[in-house]
């Protein structure tokens, strides 16, 4: 199997680095590169793997022979990628770093991203294509939706529900019994004491809401 990394900013690089970390572990897979959108960074290399163009890249293999991730932190840019990746019958796959700790009675989506130091545990459900980053912990019974981005140092207590779309910003807490709405950001710090409406933004300690309204 060969796994190409859409996305080849700095994430990217992180998530290419984990996806490297798992082949040494599985002889039969094998990282090509990655791909992007931005025309004028095609032909380059990023830590010795190079960027193989665009989404035309794909027309030029079998497609059944191929995995890939979305490596962009930005929600709804994530979404729409991995929406073209489907539409042109792309398979994904996921990205889980050996440093970290996911319980066998966790259960993950399709196409995540697991960073080193993780803690995902005991019944906890982590949506498709989501990230969590580096030393982000969610504890037991927790729910995060599709899409969802924990920035590093994340830390999520039990049975809190995090929408789709969610962007928890780095070092963010979220106290126990605690619901976050879908596409609703929080910001670096903040302290989440009390449930928040979907499509808000909301940052300090504790958190309050600073804006309303769609980031999608």
């Amino acid at each position: 199997m060969n796994v190409v990394v859409i996305g080849a900013g700095g994430h990217g690089r992180e998530v290419a680095e984990i996806v490297h970390q798992q082949t040494r572990r599985d002889e039969d897979t094998r990282l090509l590169g990655f791909i992007d959108e931005d025309g004028t960074v095609h032909g380059q290399a990023r830590d010795h793997l190079p960027i193989l163009g665009g989404w035309s890249w794909f027309d030029g293999v079998d497609r059944n022979d191929v995995r890939v991730i979305c490596a962009v932190g930005s929600p709804p840019d994530c979404r729409r990628l991995v929406q073209k990746a489907r539409d042109l019958g792309l398979a994904f796959v996921s990205a889980v770093s050996p440093l970290a700790h996911v319980s066998s009675l966790a259960r993950l989506g399709h196409g995540v991203t697991i960073f080193p130091h993780v803690v995902v545990n005991t019944g906890v459900q982590i949506g498709n294509y989501s990230i969590l980053n580096l030393a982000v912990t969610v504890s037991h019974d927790s729910k995060v939706g599709a899409y969802c981005n924990l920035n590093p140092g994340v830390h999520v207590a039990g049975n809190v529900s995090i929408g789709e779309g969610c962007y928890i910003g780095m070092g963010s807490t979220i106290i126990q019994n605690r619901s976050i709405g879908p596409w609703t950001i929080v910001g670096a710090g903040a302290a989440v004491v009390r449930d928040l409406d979907a499509n808000v933004t909301a940052v300090g300690v504790p958190a309050k809401i600073m804006k309303r309204g769609s980031v999608v």
